[in-house]
């Protein structure tokens, strides 16, 4: 029986997708462990008996006798000669369509399971042609059947780019179970109601069923094209005294139906299967988080998971249905679990490179060609390509150089990682997302990585002396820069009595705080801080050197944190004052002047008799100038400079992806955008007019002066 078993290698409970229990290959897709069924017997694999260079996937047709016959009916009534015959190729397709099936792909032994052989062999594509062998389709069908088994999954969540086929995989699927399951319902939705049923349901699930074989085809009830629902159910019958019940027993009772896009489509049914099509474009009033909350509950019974999810999409902007679908990606990674074992929204994730994935660039065998062959490669279809996939997509990249809109736009639509997939559209940030983008690109580039992890603390742990960054891959600072040792930990003393920053002339730093220790739902926004070096001639200048971004369990910790690396940067920090907490922490620990006023640049005429630290979090011009100073700062130092072909260094990937999302209306979900835009207002000084002397009312006076 397949399911969780522990591999001798692997520390980690694994995913047995093997229907008959044997035990072979485990292989890793995106965090996910699946144990492969055991490779068969080498003469009970197929092409066995071919030469290496001739063993590749083909469809093979049945005989023209079976191809004649349209239903059940027609081999029922057929000569029992002529059954016996053909009674063995039925029951082998129908067990490699339970077990799925071994082949040999230029010499080496591949494995497909039941759905992916039915999508090969049986399927016909938009009612035209089948299906090639394609490795990267093998791989979504082995990690689909993995999520389907695993009792802690509801299913598989897909970002592709386009044209991967996920549609033609998902309704295979459907179809491959619906055909077999009894007295279930298996249910498609789409980005909106029409596109669920014209491009899905009639166009994918109805066309693809016409062209089965008759022995996969269950008693059917009504039309022939059918709109709303397939229904393997015992047509309606009159009934009479010779017939007084219908013979629904030999009726599936399975139902294949669409439903539009609203949140609750499915509540309260009880789902076999679930295609959530095109997820990541879904706008308002559907919401795919919301919907998912409610969907995923017809997929599961007390503890027990029922019923399967497939969710794949390209990504919409993020203001468009790729927010919520990029909420649901991190929901989904499986190696971040809760107790009971599952991802916070019990799907797994799966993420395949658009250069694994493109069209045009497979081999005769089905492998992707990424790299530039040595010598032109014959693909699937016949033609002869001379460079790789990743060479023709950076090739398309490099012509939109000069065009920031189109350039991002073919970088979503074909991503080389999740991140690039979930890049906004340009037109939809206040930012100049593309320079943002060239500086991310490039800081992933370099190696190894200016930024350092780590944490702040006290020397030999006592408070006041000095602090200490120590490196730890878990810990809560970033660091791109360090200040060097005659520069750290200088504080000196206010008339106060209180510690004051001494390194105001170099950096300072913004604060984005929170004042409650948790929140109801357990998440909460994080406590944020940057460092940001102001123009100078001794050290890296107009560069953010330290990024914070986390929540401790107590909000004290986070405040002991900031005021730290306060010390050991030596710089003075802009805060808001709506969330007074850190304030009034700095002023118990004697560090009040490490605190900025508000600057004189921000200054109104009410605000002139504040004597408050920091800044309000609101004020139209406040907001304004915040804005405007990140606008500022991206458009001066961040991405290439056109005019030097040199890059910005701004190191910090988490800043400038918030920078990406970032909305002036929104602004509290954007932590990191609020302190670093802190820091850039701290830094700017106020440019001071020189005012003109009026000479009109001077006296000038001869100056005597005596002969040599």
């Amino acid at each position: 029986m397949a399911g969780l078993v522990k591999a001798e290698a692997y520390d980690e409970m694994i995913v047995n997708i093997c229907p008959n229990g044997t035990s072979g290959e485990v292989i890793n897709i995106d965090g996910l462990y699946i144990q492969l069924p055991e490779q068969p017997p080498h003469e009970q694999i197929l092409y066995h008996d071919l030469p290496q260079e001739q063993q590749r996937w083909e469809r093979h047709e049945p005989s023209n006798e079976l191809l004649r016959l349209k239903s059940m009916d027609d081999w029922a009534q057929s000569p029992k000669e002529f059954r016996e015959k053909h009674s063995a190729y039925i029951s082998e397709e129908y067990r490699r369509r339970k077990e799925g099936l071994w082949f040999y792909n230029n010499g080496i032994p591949t494995y497909i399971t039941g759905s992916h052989y039915m999508l090969l062999q049986w399927t016909k594509i938009d009612a035209s042609f089948y299906g090639y062998y394609l490795d990267f389709q093998r791989k979504l069908f082995i990690h689909a059947q993995a999520c389907e088994i695993d009792p802690r999954s509801v299913g598989q969540l897909f970002v592709k780019c386009r044209r991967s086929g996920y549609t033609n995989i998902a309704v295979s699927k459907l179809l491959t179970e619906g055909t077999l399951v009894k007295d279930k319902v298996l249910g498609v939705m789409s980005k909106t109601g029409k596109d669920a049923q014209d491009n899905i349901f009639m166009k994918k699930v109805v066309g693809m069923y016409r062209h089965y074989p008759f022995f996969f085809k269950p008693i059917q009830d009504g039309t022939t094209n059918p709109r709303m629902e397939l229904a393997f159910r015992e047509p309606a019958k009159r009934i009479t005294k010779t017939n007084k019940s219908a013979t629904a027993g030999e009726a599936l009772n399975t139902i294949i139906n669409w439903r539009n896009t609203v949140n609750n489509a499915y509540d309260g049914e009880r789902l076999y299967y679930l295609f959530l099509d095109e997820a990541g474009k879904w706008e308002k009033p559907a919401d795919i988080r919301e919907a998912w909350r409610i969907n995923r509950t017809c997929l599961i019974v007390g503890r027990k998971i029922v019923g399967t999810a497939l969710v794949g999409s390209t990504v919409n902007p993020m203001d468009k249905g790729g927010s919520q679908y990029k909420d649901l990606w991190f929901d989904s990674d499986p190696e971040e679990r809760n107790a009971n074992g599952r991802t916070r929204s019990m799907l797994y994730r799966i993420f395949i490179p658009a250069y694994e994935a493109l069209e045009g660039f497979f081999d005769k065998y089905g492998n992707p060609i990424i790299e530039d062959p040595e010598q032109p490669v014959e693909t699937i279809d016949g033609d002869f390509v001379s460079i790789g996939a990743r060479t023709y997509l950076n090739n398309e990249r490099d012509a939109l150089k000069e065009d920031a809109n189109e350039l991002n736009e073919v970088i979503r639509q074909f991503p080389f990682s999740p991140e690039e997939a979930f890049r906004d559209s340009v037109d939809s940030s206040i930012f100049n997302i593309g320079k943002i983008y060239e500086q991310i690109q490039h800081n992933d580039m370099m190696y190894p990585s200016p930024v350092v992890i780590g944490n702040f603390h006290w020397k030999n742990g006592e408070k006041d002396t000095e602090v200490i960054f120590e490196p730890n891959p878990e810990g809560r600072w970033h660091l791109a820069w360090m200040p060097p040792q005659e520069v750290r930990n200088q504080k000196t003393t206010h008339r106060n009595g209180h510690y004051t920053a001494p390194n105001t002339h170099i950096g300072v730093g913004g604060v984005d705080s929170y004042d409650l220790d948790g929140t109801v739902d357990g998440r909460g926004s994080k406590g944020a801080c940057h460092f940001y070096n102001k123009f100078n001639m001794n050290y890296p200048a107009n560069m953010f050197v330290a990024e914070y971004a986390s929540r401790p369990p107590l909000a004290k910790i986070f405040y002991e944190d900031v005021l730290m690396a306060a010390v050991f940067f030596g710089y003075p920090i802009l805060i808001e004052n709506n969330k007074y907490g850190i304030a009034r922490y700095f002023e118990q620990r004697g560090y009040l002047e490490y605190l900025l006023d508000r600057p004189k640049h921000l200054m109104t005429s009410h605000s002139n008799k504040s004597k408050t630290k920091g800044v309000p979090s609101n004020g139209a011009d406040l907001l304004q100038a915040h804005a405007q100073s990140i606008e500022a700062y991206i458009h001066n130092h961040v991405g290439e400079n056109h005019e030097t072909g040199t890059l910005g260094k701004m190191y910090f990937n988490r800043t400038l992806e918030d920078w990406i999302g970032f909305r002036i209306d929104k602004r509290t979900k954007y932590d990191l955008t609020i302190s670093s835009g802190l820091c850039l207002l701290a830094s700017q000084t106020p440019h001071k007019e020189v005012k003109k002397t009026d000479f009109s009312k001077k006296k000038f006076l001869r100056r005597y002066r005596p002969n040599a």
